[in-house]
């Protein structure tokens, strides 16, 4: 069995079809497993250091963009149409599964011409534009939120969950001291407001320094100005642009400020950690918002615009917390009973399903 998984973009398109990539290799003797991403896209990093080939096309966006960089990246598309057909000439896969992101679409379109049986990951409650095309053309789409199903009709529509690495499932707490772990990820990227907002929010947190650690994933760009920020602090903190020891960070942490890509959000639930969600105001369509809404109706969390987040909305926040543990851990555990450990495995028994039928 041969599949090929596209996306990409953010770590939250890759890290699902890792996810379903380690299943299909657990599951089943002699399956062989290549990705394809986009030329400049985070893929072409993270999914080697997961041990899986990787090739790519020259492709980009088209939603949001300006005339001439629609006209150039339509001219992209037709390309990468050229280049997908090519590798899957090459590989000669089974069947492909589309995550989301710049490289899905021409790699699902060279899929319909070929006659490859095509199935599409969203990990949005709201699908973004890619996979809302491609779900017309797709033979099955695993949904992470029960009613979005209903963007897919035809009944190939999957409520599956949207799958993660299985170390975020079994991963064990090390951190033992007893002050309250903050963790901050903006995204495999960073996020630039959240980053200014614990900036300001240093000074204040001083009072209680005492009761609190912070961990922030700042990005690349920012990490130089975080770190000028935290170095006269009084509480204990550590500051990356990136943590690829994630399940880990997740698990000692004890609430975490996050953004609400979906791929973040089924991480956080599968370890059961309490969140604030600050969703990114620019997202497609605002599937970030859903995504948040969706978690706070469920009791897992709280949710913060980024225009109101600002150093004394954390500060109060975080005092907050430190008052109401017990509060804490109720969320948490409404925030497992969000997660969907057999996404993965669902989704690996569609794909062997079709290349049977």
């Amino acid at each position: 069995m041969k599949v090929i998984i596209t996306g990409g973009g953010t770590a939250g398109h890759v890290y699902p079809g890792v996810a379903v990539a380690k299943e299909l290799l657990a599951r089943r003797a002699g399956v062989e497993i290549l990705f394809v991403g986009a030329v400049n896209g985070v893929e072409t990093r993270l999914v080697p250091q997961e041990g899986f080939a990787i090739e790519t096309l020259d492709v980009a966006g088209i939603k949001g963009k300006g005339f001439l960089s629609r006209v150039s990246a339509l001219a992209k598309l037709v390309k990468g149409v050229g280049q997908a057909r090519e590798i899957m000439g090459n590989f000669k896969p089974d069947v492909i599964l589309g995550c989301g992101g710049y490289a899905s679409g021409p790699v699902g379109l060279a899929a319909v011409l070929a006659g490859t049986p095509l199935a599409v990951a969203e990990q949005n409650a709201a699908p973004g534009l890619t996979n809302r095309w491609l779900g017309k053309i797709a033979q099955k789409v695993f949904v992470t939120w029960p009613g979005s199903e209903s963007f897919f009709p035809g009944g190939k529509g999957i409520v599956t969950g949207n799958p993660i690495r299985p170390e975020f499932f079994t991963v064990q707490r090390r951190r033992q001291d007893s002050r309250l772990g903050i963790l901050v990820v903006g995204g495999s990227l960073g996020a630039s407001s959240m980053n200014t907002a614990m900036m300001e929010a240093v000074q204040t947190m001083d009072a209680f320094a005492g009761s609190i650690s912070v961990v922030h994933q700042t990005g690349a760009k920012d990490i130089e100005r975080v770190k000028k920020a935290y170095i006269n602090a009084r509480f204990r903190w550590e500051a990356s642009a990136f943590y690829a020891d994630m399940p880990q960070r997740l698990a000692d942490a004890d609430i975490v400020i996050s953004r609400a890509g979906a791929g973040a959000v089924a991480e956080i639930c599968a370890v059961g950690r309490p969140a604030v969600y600050v969703p990114f105001p620019h997202a497609a369509d605002d599937h970030q918002t859903k995504n948040a809404q969706a978690m706070a109706q469920a009791g897992a969390a709280l949710v913060v615009r980024d225009q109101g987040l600002n150093g004394a909305a954390i500060a109060g926040m975080v005092e907050k917390f430190l008052n109401d543990r017990a509060g804490l851990a109720q969320m948490g555990e409404s925030a497992r009973r969000m997660a969907r450990p057999h996404a993965a495995r669902e989704i690996a028994d569609g794909l062997m399903k079709l290349v049977a039928a």
